[in-house]
């Protein structure tokens, strides 16, 4: 119970707060909210990637281990989702809006802040790494499955190639591998808009709840929710025993694969003509839902 309060109060009600700020602004001002995202998605995000992984401290060797288990992880709820998508006869635009939230996490201020919390910079460090695999991987993949939604896959690949994030996780893995001394005062500009990436996604979360309606999209949101919360967490646990990961390492690991849907869900949505609405409702309701699943899944297993 302990748990559940202190993820509550310390991890879900500051992101409630900030994603409320968003709200009462879209309701007063009825920004254009496609603006405020591409701002994240172009700069603020590939920002917050270079930062976390050229300053990660880890060695090479587990560094990559825990990478593998974060692309097995989501590639493998992909795949969950897609046949459960076939199984509901969902359209192609559903079954990609139901895809990428069941895929990407909030891994970024939920997820690392919650890890902090429990284990210290160590769990940290390792949680980054989770982060860090699955923007690029949002970045990548998810803008695939997101834009083959509304675009055929020759435009898919001219987008991803025109993407700063992309870039931005390329040059930080030199830059760690070779151990680059990059300049203070660039890696300090770097990091503050890096910063500002997680801020900025909440409040677009906050614009989108303004916006959305009653009964949009509620067929696939339940069903989203549950694959989401539920099995999520056991299949990052089946993967980490495959995997042979042990203690923090392994913590994070599972504790990042049982986190709610991702905030940057719906800046793809928005930026590829998604059902924002149905993204933004998936993502509310499966974080409010989530101290609950978290904490039952930390206590059940043991992490």
């Amino acid at each position: 119970m302990n748990v559940f309060v202190y993820v509550l109060s310390q991890n879900i009600l500051p992101v409630l707060l900030v994603a409320l700020f968003g709200y009462l602004l879209q309701r007063r001002l009825r920004l254009h909210v496609a603006t405020l995202s591409s701002v994240v998605f172009n700069i603020l995000s590939p920002c917050l990637v270079f930062s976390s992984l050229a300053g990660s401290k880890l060695p090479v060797t587990e560094l990559a281990g825990l990478a593998a288990f974060s692309a097995v992880n989501i590639l493998a709820m992909g795949v969950m989702a897609f046949l459960v998508a076939r199984l509901m006869k969902l359209t192609r635009i559903e079954t990609t809006a139901f895809m990428i939230v069941i895929m990407f996490v909030n891994g970024g201020n939920y997820g690392l802040t919650l890890l902090q919390l429990r284990y210290g910079d160590v769990g940290l460090s390792r949680g980054i790494v989770y982060y860090v695999t699955s923007t690029v991987m949002v970045y990548t993949v998810g803008v695939l499955i997101a834009s083959m939604g509304r675009v055929g896959w020759r435009d898919t690949m001219k987008r991803m190639a025109r993407l700063p994030a992309v870039y931005a996780a390329l040059l930080a893995l030199v830059a760690y591998s070779i151990d680059l001394p990059i300049p203070a005062p660039i890696m300090s500009g770097i990091t503050i808009a890096g910063n500002g990436a997680i801020p900025v996604m909440l409040l677009v979360l906050g614009m989108q709840i303004a916006e959305m309606k009653p009964d949009d999209g509620s067929r696939i949101v339940w069903p989203a929710v549950g694959l989401r919360l539920l099995v999520g967490p056991i299949v990052g646990m089946g993967i980490a025993i495959l995997a042979g990961l042990q203690g923090v390492g392994r913590s994070a690991m599972i504790i990042e694969s049982a986190m709610p849907a991702a905030v940057i869900n719906l800046i793809l949505a928005t930026e590829f003509g998604l059902p924002a609405s149905t993204v933004a409702r998936i993502v509310v309701i499966s974080t409010l839902i989530s101290p609950l699943t978290i904490a039952a899944t930390i206590t059940i297993l043991g992490l």
